[in-house]
């Protein structure tokens, strides 16, 4: 029974077994490294499927480009010519990888620079932040790879690797930072297409020497050390930054996770409606910054929030509280109501933003600027609702109340002026229910005039 377990898992593990003669695959992979007509326009149209799918946010689209694309091939023979010490196919397998390179970064950047619909959608901006955990997938990618073209079937192991390793769309999303004049695009997509490059072909390169391929020559022991220690600079270089920008999208991720869990406890639970919020991760100042509908807080209030951070993991976090929700600009007021999920709360949400618009529209500091533009003998205004104490309640059909205020008793509106003033303000706050009052009262001819007092059908 020892026996066979021990036979069982030495089977398990020997990927000699069942593979292609050493000499196939040594073909089969030169074959996939080859440049042709077919091999060209089969890039041509995959780099057109790939860029139409990033170009619609599409991603069933982006992954049958990743199928049909021709890129893998150089790339696996460059990991093998290294293994077999093969450098004209090391030389032919670049030269190829370059030209489809370029054909790729040419055919997208002409596409996107055609194209009508310029923003970028999720699936380009996926394209432009490369981690470690992208090496890893480009690792373990191209172990899988090259053990499918090392066996008789490949089965479904070479068109999962081409969707895993995704060596399409960096591409084009390179071209579309180059079509749209975004440089921004240009730097990440590139790294990621050659991380994915350079450790699909060292994977390549390992899965080739445990499978013992013949080599083309061997090289004396300086020079077999020369190439290792190039490798070796090139994983460290390529890693480096990716390692970095890993640790960056963990501290960001987790310092999301936490702040949504300070936003849901401290704010929505409490009944608090939430209609904006950014939250923006730094190593040095990460800040959350909110506004809600109409809550007004106090300073008190606002140091106890701040002081809750502390228990969510975001000591030294900013909290940044707008206090009216309605100071927000227009496309942030646009992303909030793509953001609302419901009727109800679309609805709440205008109906709010619109009340905080009719207050800003009527205030007096405002009503005095546009005043004083049309008089400049106007000193203040002042209004308010009227109140009667024989029923303690508002008169409907007569609200308001407005105070117009003259610089001096010697600049005393003239009736004219007088008239004017009460006609803009009728007009300009869209409501006829205004008593105006003026002081001192308006002048005719030198005699003042009063504003009549409110009749008794009127109270």
């Amino acid at each position: 029974m020892e026996h066979e377990l021990r036979s069982f898992f030495r089977r398990l593990i020997n990927l000699r077994e069942g593979s292609e003669e050493k000499h196939v695959i040594i073909e089969n992979v030169k074959d996939d490294a080859d440049f042709s007509s077919a091999r060209f326009w089969t890039l041509v149209f995959a780099i057109g499927i790939a860029s139409v799918g990033l170009n619609i946010n599409s991603t069933p689209v982006i992954i049958g480009a990743m199928l049909i694309s021709p890129l893998m091939g150089p790339i696996v023979s460059m990991g093998m010519a290294l293994s077999i010490y093969d450098w004209g196919l090391m030389r032919r397998s670049f030269r190829n990888l370059l030209t489809l390179t370029a054909i790729s970064i040419f055919v997208s950047a002409l596409y996107f620079s055609l194209s009508p619909i310029t923003n970028a959608q999720s699936e380009l901006l996926a394209r432009t932040q490369p981690t470690i955990f992208d090496v890893l997938i480009a690792v373990f990618g191209g172990l899988a790879g090259f053990i499918g073209i090392s066996r008789a079937k490949h089965g479904n192991v070479i068109p999962g690797v081409a969707i895993a390793t995704a060596l399409m769309p960096p591409l084009c999303t390179v071209g579309y930072g180059i079509g749209t004049w975004q440089p921004q695009f240009i730097y990440g997509a590139f790294y990621l297409y050659l991380i994915n490059s350079i450790f699909i072909c060292l994977s390549a390169l390992l899965v080739a020497k445990y499978m013992k391929l013949p080599k083309r020559e061997y090289p004396e022991e300086a020079r077999r050390k020369r190439v290792n220690r190039v490798i070796t600079a090139i994983i460290i270089v390529i890693v480096t930054p990716a390692i970095y920008t890993a640790y960056t999208f963990v501290g960001q991720n987790n310092f999301n996770l936490h702040a949504d869990d300070f936003i849901s406890e401290v704010f929505e639970e409490q009944g608090y409606v939430v209609v904006y919020k950014n939250v923006d991760y730094s190593r040095l100042e990460p800040k959350i910054e909110l506004a809600f509908l109409s809550q007004q807080f106090s300073d008190e209030q606002i140091a106890g929030f701040e002081n809750r951070l502390a228990d969510f993991d975001l000591a030294g976090t900013k909290l940044l509280i707008r206090q009216n929700g309605f100071s927000l600009s227009e496309e942030e007021w646009q992303a909030v109501l793509e953001d609302v999920r419901g009727g109800e709360d679309t609805i709440e949400a205008l109906e709010a933003r619109l009340e905080g618009q009719r207050l800003q529209f009527e205030s007096p500091a405002r009503l005095l600027e546009e005043a004083k533009a049309i008089n400049p003998k106007v000193a203040n205004i002042a209004i308010g609702n009227l109140v009667y104490g024989a029923t303690g309640e508002e008169v409907m059909g007569v609200e308001k109340i407005a105070l117009v205020y003259s610089a001096t008793n010697t600049e005393a509106l003239s009736g004219d002026e007088a008239e004017t003033i009460e006609r803009w303000l009728g007009t300009r706050t869209e409501d006829g229910s205004f008593i105006t009052y003026f002081i001192p009262e308006p002048v005719v001819l030198g005699i003042a005039t009063s504003t009549p007092p409110l009749d008794e059908s009127e109270q």
